[in-house]
Formats: structure tokens, C-alpha cells, sequence
């Protein structure tokens, strides 16, 4: 070490901040070397060497856990984002923007489309009601009519879909996917109806799924001791993407609190996608633009990466295990905006703090 270089060394070791230095006796000794202002012996400048030596480290654990955090942080911050947004629209508006993303494939069939799309903690959390294709055909007068015009009641008429024929060309975007006009999607999504203004009443209508299902993304609810369907003999509302069957209702009593957890609740989960703010344009209120929200757990690279609105449709109030058209709200309720790993805007941050 030459003399500039040691008068540099110097200079850094006064500037340093030495209270991160944990050990008392070692604090103490370098808060006496950086008050001297004649020069350093031999030995002092040894001791100096070895404190910057201590210090580095002292800066490299304090900032370690920074990079694991920076996304769970910023996630949070998006998460208020959204929910505010939100909230403005519904004030303003008397309602919600229209043009959501469905988490699962139109078709019913969980291969392809969105199951290249969605990341392993968003398959943990949600799931799909999969449906026949007869109950939700324009003739039906069923519970289906109850849920269209429940969702429909506060401008949810659309969602973005994709069906398990859907692909992804090299370089595509996870969060534009779902786009009818994305061009690296071979088998694009398309804009499907939950409601028509017709006689009918309420349906599922669009190009995307003449097939013999349809699928819906919802988050997964049970009544204990008992199922957790739709419809009499209708279709399950209990099991998640990654095929487990719930076996309590905490994650949605986590939520809210309104939602006992033991009882069985449809909750509809749908992204807030790139679209959604195409639907607001000319409003009272225009969104401009969506957040993306990467997490720990999801890469928006190459996951799906969007918050998640959660519209509670209805509950199974007579405790049978069903939830028929009269347990069906006449108005779908937001009961919260979430991750893509389902997860509250404090668990975010609880999350972040975690890892920092």
C-alpha cells in the first residue's frame, strides 16, 4: 500500500459510520482512532486496515437480504396501487372496470394456456370451478343466472381468457398474454361474456368455449364435514390449481373477516390485466395503466404477475354444502385485492421486512 493509497484508506475509515460495528470494545476503539488528529503509528494504521476490513462486512450483512426483499416491497407498494385505483373507480362509478384476466383455461382443461402462465404459489392458492358445458348454456335459468347477474350488477361482463390450446412463442410476455391480439400467443385469448342482455339472463358465451367445459378461477372454499358445490350436484369449489382439496376456510376468513371459516363461499379471482384499463376509457374515471406485481415467488418473466380482485358471489348460509341461486348476492362484493401467491397487502410487507 502506497502513501495515497493509505491517506485514502484514512480519509474512508473518518467517514465511515462505525456504530454499525456490533462488538463494544471494537466500536470503541475505532471511534478513538477516527477522534485522533495527529497521525497513526504503525500499529494504530494496522488496527485502522483491519476496522475497515470489519467494517466492509458489518455493510455487507447489513445490506444482506435486500435483493430477496426489493420485490415482496415493491409488490406491496403495487398492491396499494391497485386497491386504491380500485376504490376511486367504484366511487365515482357506482361500479368496477370490466375486461379481467381468468386464471384458468375458458376450456375447462388445466393443460396449456394458463398453466404455462401461472407460477407455482399462485397455483397453491387458486383454483378453477369447472363447469359443464349445459350450465351454462343460454337456455340455463340456474344458479348461473344468479351469478351472471350478480357480477354483472357491478360491470364485471367480460373476462380475458385463453383455453388449453393456447401456446407461447420464445420472448413472450406472461402479463400481456391473455391479450386477443398478443401476437406471440398461437391460439390467443378472446373476450368472453358473463352476461347477455337478453331473455336468456345471465351465461358464459364466446368463441372460446365451444367445448364440452368451462372453467372459472376462484379461490377454493370447503364447509367442513361436508362439500362445497355449486348447484345441487353442481361442480366443486374446494380444490386449488396444484389439484389439493382444502380442507378449511381460513385463507379466505383471512381476508375478510365476514367470511366464516368454516363455511363454504364462491369467490371469483380474476386479474387485474392489461385490458382492464381499455374498458375504463371515456369513464368518469380512466385507469391508466396496471401494476405488475412480482413477488419472491413469482417472476413476472415468466409468470403471470398481476394483483388479483376477489368477488365474493355467495355463501352457503343453510349449511348444506350447496350454494344454490337464493344464496347468491344480488350485487358481487370486493372483498379484497391480493398477490399472485393470494397474499394481503401486510403479509406482503410482513414478507418484505422478513427477507430485508
Amino acid at each position: 500500500m502506497n502513501i495515497k493509497q493509505m491517506k485514502s484508506a484514512l480519509s474512508t475509515f473518518r467517514a465511515a459510520d462505525v456504530s454499525i460495528i456490533k462488538d463494544d470494545a471494537t466500536r470503541a476503539q475505532a471511534q478513538k482512532l477516527q477522534a485522533k488528529q495527529k497521525g497513526f503509528t504503525l500499529l494504530e494504521l494496522l488496527i485502522v486496515i483491519t476496522l475497515i476490513a470489519v467494517l466492509a462486512t458489518a455493510a455487507l450483512t447489513a445490506y444482506n437480504g435486500i435483493g430477496e426483499s426489493a420485490s415482496d416491497t415493491a409488490a406491496a407498494n403495487n398492491l396499494l396501487d391497485a386497491q386504491s385505483s380500485l376504490n376511486n373507480y367504484r366511487a365515482i362509478e357506482a361500479g368496477y372496470p370490466n375486461q379481467w384476466d381468468n386464471l384458468a383455461n375458458v376450456d375447462g382443461i388445466d393443460t396449456g394456456g394458463m398453466k404455462i402462465l401461472r407460477g407455482t404459489a399462485t397455483n397453491a392458492f387458486f383454483g378453477q370451478l369447472t363447469l359443464a358445458a349445459a350450465d351454462v348454456a343460454p337456455s340455463t335459468t340456474s344458479v348461473w343466472r344468479a351469478v351472471g347477474n350478480s357480477l354483472n350488477s357491478v360491470g364485471v361482463e367480460e373476462l380475458q381468457a385463453v383455453d388449453s390450446t393456447a401456446a407461447f412463442a420464445v420472448g413472450y410476455v406472461p402479463n400481456l398474454a391473455l391479450n386477443e391480439s398478443y401476437p406471440l400467443t398461437t391460439n390467443p385469448g378472446s373476450e368472453f361474456s358473463v352476461w347477455e342482455s337478453d331473455v336468456s339472463g345471465a351465461l358464459f358465451d364466446g368463441a372460446a368455449i365451444a367445448s364440452t367445459s368451462v372453467g372459472v378461477s376462484i379461490v377454493p372454499s370447503v364447509t367442513l364435514g361436508a362439500g362445497c358445490v355449486l348447484g345441487t350436484g353442481g361442480p366443486s369449489l374446494a380444490t386449488d390449481f396444484a389439484a389439493v382439496t382444502v380442507t378449511n376456510n381460513t385463507r379466505l376468513n383471512l381476508i375478510n373477516d365476514a367470511l366464516d371459516s368454516e363455511i363454504c363461499s364462491l369467490v371469483i379471482a380474476v386479474g387485474f390485466g392489461k385490458d382492464v384499463p381499455g374498458s375504463t376509457s371515456g369513464d368518469k374515471v380512466e385507469i391508466a395503466q396496471v401494476p405488475t406485481l412480482g413477488t419472491n415467488n413469482v417472476n413476472p418473466s415468466t409468470e403471470y404477475a398481476r394483483a388479483i380482485a376477489l368477488f365474493h358471489l355467495g355463501t352457503d348460509d343453510n349449511e348444506d354444502g350447496v350454494i344454490d341461486a337464493t344464496e347468491i348476492l344480488n350485487k358481487a362484493r370486493l372483498i379484497g385485492v391480493v398477490d399472485p401467491e393470494g397474499r394481503t397487502r401486510d403479509e406482503v410487507i410482513a414478507a418484505a421486512n422478513a427477507a430485508g
